[in-house]
């Protein structure tokens, strides 16, 4: 492929040509939407211009587009055969942020704004915020959370439809028939809150569960399982299994942190990264080192920082949104 160079077009206008190749590759695009996009384009020479250069590297898409989550050998070579000059890094750039959302199921998709329509609640990426429902329960939404609030006479329910929650619940009292049952839908169970405070977080290996206060009740086929606070279960569809130790605060998050114990670096990684945009990563070669410490959520770089100052790596930074933990 030959080398491109990026015109020089305003960043508000490339992230609004993103915007509409977002909407249209999100399978739902109409006639409209269509109609709509090309009215954007012939409004300002400046808009086509930068429609065109999305395209020029069409197959560079595709191929990012296509990945399941952190770019890999083959980003990397994509983007140094556009070219290393700053235009034609900022093009990769912007071919990569349109790729994270629009990535069918895939991490990025899970990440990206559509994936947040139509929740209840929901959170972006580096967002955490807290909510009051209408019976007293107080509701924390981690980073790219959602969920659904589903009362009715009968109950109160939350869906967890992506990432992690923390619930206080309330204590119901304007309930006409008295207090309502409190449950909590995830992928792998229903979870019944005895009057309770605790987490959910929902992990590509199953639900986790972490009580701090109360009961919870985990159904799922067979007689329920009761979890008394201090105690972490991961729920999978095989079954349910006590989390003895775990390498990490698993409430930590609500008040802006991360603890870790003795946790793998590539873990570590992994976890500070879903409180950013774009990618961080972490070389193999360095993967398996543990760390212990505390890093606060609102300030990722600076935790990248601490890494560095007190490990034998460094951070390697490819672009604003791309970012690799890598050996000395």
């Amino acid at each position: 492929m030959s080398s491109t160079a990026l015109p020089d077009i305003p960043d508000t206008v490339l992230d609004q040509a993103i915007g509409w190749l977002v909407r249209l590759q999100s399978g739902s695009a109409d006639a409209q939407l269509h109609h709509d996009c090309l009215a954007w384009r012939q409004a300002d020479p400046l808009h086509e211009t930068a429609w065109c250069a999305l395209h020029t590297s069409e197959a560079a898409f595709q191929q990012l587009a296509a990945l399941p989550g952190l770019p890999g050998p083959a980003a990397l070579d994509t983007l140094q055969r556009l070219g290393t000059g700053r235009q034609g890094r900022r093009q990769v750039l912007k071919l990569i942020a349109a790729g994270v959302i629009v990535s069918a199921g895939g991490w990025g998709l899970r990440q990206g704004p559509l994936a947040e329509l139509g929740a209840d609640y929901a959170t972006a990426v580096g967002e955490r915020r807290r909510f009051q429902l209408s019976d007293g329960t107080r509701l924390q939404l981690n980073t790219g959370s959602a969920v659904d609030a589903r009362f009715s006479v009968e109950q109160r329910l939350i869906v967890l439809r992506r990432g992690e929650l923390f619930i206080d619940t309330g204590k119901d009292a304007d309930a006409p028939g008295g207090r309502r049952e409190f449950w909590v839908q995830s992928r792998h169970a229903r979870l019944q809150a005895i009057g309770t405070a605790f987490g959910v977080r929902e992990e590509a290996q199953g639900t986790r569960l972490r009580v701090e206060e109360g009961v919870v009740a985990i159904h799922q086929e067979g007689q329920p399982i009761r979890v008394v606070a201090g105690e972490e279960y991961l729920i999978a569809a095989a079954g349910s299994q006590r989390v003895e130790h775990s390498s990490m605060n698993a409430s930590a998050w609500t008040r802006g942190q991360l603890v870790a114990r003795r946790m793998r670096l590539g873990e570590l990684t992994a976890e500070l990264g879903r409180y950013r945009r774009g990618w961080l990563s972490c070389d193999p070669a360095v993967a398996d080192l543990q760390v212990s410490g505390v890093f606060q959520l609102d300030d990722i770089d600076r935790a990248l920082v601490a890494l560095a100052d007190s490990l034998p790596v460094r951070v390697q930074r490819f672009t604003p949104l791309w970012s690799r933990v890598v050996a000395l």
